[in-house]
């Protein structure tokens, strides 16, 4: 009983850090501004002006939520912005 305890609290732990990048990710995609998307939209400075401005703006520190977390909400906000500034038919 104790060794099936000790491996569901590992399964669950394990599980619970390792889900905190993609569910970053998946909220950071849902970060969607339409002003940004067409201030970006075929502009590549505004591009990296905005891009260097999400990696600069989200931090762990002093928040609840962890580096891993943080990152992988980054990276979705990249991938949203990318989706806009590479769809030039909207």
């Amino acid at each position: 009983m104790k060794k099936g305890k000790i491996a569901l609290i590992t399964v669950i732990t394990l599980l619970f850090v390792g889900g905190q990048w993609p569910v970053g990710f998946a909220k950071g995609y849902q970060v969607k501004n339409r002003a940004m998307c067409q201030q970006v939209k075929e502009n590549p400075t505004q591009f990296r002006y905005a891009a260097s401005g999400i990696m600069r703006g989200e931090k762990a520190e002093g928040t609840f939520r962890s580096q891993w977390y943080v990152d992988g909400l980054k990276k979705g906000m990249l991938f949203s912005l990318k989706g806009c500034f590479d769809n030039k038919a909207t």
